[in-house]
């Protein structure tokens, strides 16, 4: 049994949450990969655009729908998982709990992006 790192006499230290933040800084930069591609296929996805064309993917809304909806989600996934991590830890309980809710959020983006692109 590991005995907490004690401080001033009386008083225990609590390690930081730092396991949990690096994980999400690792999943946001599989993200930030996973957006570069998503941005990559949106570009191809406007190449049978044209003035008889009423796909969503043509509109000047639908183009700029689909090329900023990955990174949005990304960037609210990883500040809902941050923010709910770290004020779960302030509180005592494990953050771990919430870095789905922040995978859920980004999934849900791109899974928008994609009906855009196939509509």
């Amino acid at each position: 049994m590991s005995l907490p790192m004690q401080g001033p006499p009386g008083t225990a230290r609590r390690t930081g949450p730092t396991g949990y933040l690096v994980t999400l800084a690792v999943l946001v930069a599989a993200g930030l990969l996973i957006d570069m591609f998503a941005l990559y296929v949106s570009v191809f996805a406007t190449d049978s655009c044209g003035s008889a064309s009423p796909a969503a993917a043509c509109t000047t809304f639908g183009m700029l729908s689909m090329w900023a909806l990955p990174w949005i989600g990304l960037g609210v996934a990883a500040a809902v998982s941050a923010g709910l991590g770290l004020l779960a830890w302030r509180r005592g309980r494990t953050p771990w709990v919430h870095l789905p809710i922040g995978v859920v959020l980004y999934v849900a983006s791109l899974a928008g992006t994609w009906a855009i692109m196939v509509s």
